[in-house]
């Protein structure tokens, strides 16, 4: 095959198709996500063609929360104490921008977690009013059914070497 023949407007194609990804960077960024604009290069010439391809546009960076149950040392849904986790104030979380694509909530010896996956989970999220006593005040958080979330073994637990 010869792609100069076969495709003689490719070049021109792919410089043209810069703008639509400068367009969408400049959306996305408006949007609160930080992103990185990978760089395209143009082939020299049809042979270098593998040399030159591209592993896409854009990288959207994502946002993970990450909270520590300082008062639960659990390994598993089997063994932490409620049915419920509490994933976020309502506030926080209605607020970010952009929203958080998970939240890995920590035991309290940092060996084992759980994690939240937002956009699997929140249709099971409910809300509700807690004490939160560092604050020492009533508060609304929004609550994750601790069946929804992936529990997690930390392999290089805080502390050991």
């Amino acid at each position: 095959m010869n792609y100069d023949e076969d495709d003689p407007t490719f070049v021109d194609d792919l410089r043209r198709s810069q703008d639509s990804v400068d367009v969408a960077a400049k959306w996305l960024r408006s949007q609160g996500y930080p992103l990185v604009v990978r760089p395209t290069f143009v082939r020299p010439t049809s042979d270098q063609m593998a040399e030159f391809s591209d592993s896409g546009d854009l990288e959207i960076m994502q946002r993970v929360e990450v909270k520590q149950r300082v008062d639960i040392d659990f390994t598993s849904a089997d063994d932490f104490p409620y049915q419920t986790v509490i994933v976020d104030a309502c506030h926080c979380y209605d607020k970010a921008r952009p929203k958080p694509y998970a939240y890995i909530i920590f035991n309290s010896q940092l060996t084992h977690a759980m994690v939240v996956n937002v956009r699997e989970t929140i249709g099971a999220w409910s809300r509700t009013v807690k004490l939160d006593r560092k604050k020492n005040r009533r508060r609304k958080f929004y609550e994750c059914p601790v069946s929804e979330a992936r529990f997690v073994t930390i392999p290089h637990a805080a502390g050991e070497e």
